[in-house]
């Protein structure tokens, strides 16, 4: 009777020994980010629904990061690095470009911001949310947008577009008369070899011109 009693006892200690180290794991995993079915992982507070505990007393939640922790936060930090050195805008003001070309990048991602605020404010109101706040950023950034045109107009009346459809009409007029003034001192044979060898100088003339 006493080695019954004696196996009981056994057992009984094993599947209490089994349950405690159950919700001990339980606990470890609760604090682990949670993984999408695509492989994406995602911190434990995007975590949607109510969290389920078992019964007893809860574990004490450990403030100090765990490795998973680490490694998700790591992996945001790449990504955003990633994105904001690839963004166009950024790009642009480490290169060399005229105050024109960077305030139109600069109202063009502004109007793009604008478009997606419209759009979030269509989808508000068709649940009847109130959209005061987001038409007042939308209008402040239209308000940029005008601004901000006004004030590439006001640059291009003072800065000369050498790519510009007008300024090359007048580029052209110029070659012809040099030519016109040339085929009067020159035979036709001078001529072809002087527009040659100008040509061949004026490539990429106007990167060259504009740098100065």
């Amino acid at each position: 009777m006493s080695d019954d009693t004696e196996i009981y006892n056994d057992d009984e200690a094993d599947a209490e020994a089994e349950a405690k180290k159950a919700q001990e794991q339980k606990a470890v995993d609760s604090q682990r980010p949670l993984a999408h079915a695509n492989g994406t992982v995602v911190p434990i507070h995007a975590a949607t629904g109510a969290i389920k505990r078992g019964p007893g007393r809860p574990k004490k939640i450990r403030t100090e990061p765990t490795r998973d922790d680490l490694i998700y936060h790591a992996e945001m930090i790449r990504q955003k690095t990633a994105f904001i050195n690839a963004d166009p805008l950024v790009r642009s003001t480490g290169e060399r470009q005229e105050s024109i070309e960077t305030l139109q990048r600069v109202k063009e991602e502004i109007a793009r911001e604008s478009a997606a605020l419209h759009f979030q404010r269509i989808e508000e109101e068709k649940y009847g949310k109130d959209t005061s706040q987001m038409s007042s950023r939308r209008i402040a950034a239209l308000r940029e947008v005008a601004h901000l045109e006004l004030e590439i107009r006001r640059l291009g009346a003072t800065m000369i577009d050498l790519k510009g459809e007008k300024f090359q009409k007048i580029f052209a007029f110029f070659l012809e008369t040099v030519r016109a003034a040339a085929g009067d001192v020159l035979s036709p044979e001078m001529i072809d070899l002087l527009f040659n060898r100008l040509e061949t100088k004026l490539e990429g003339w106007e990167e060259k011109a504009q740098n100065l």
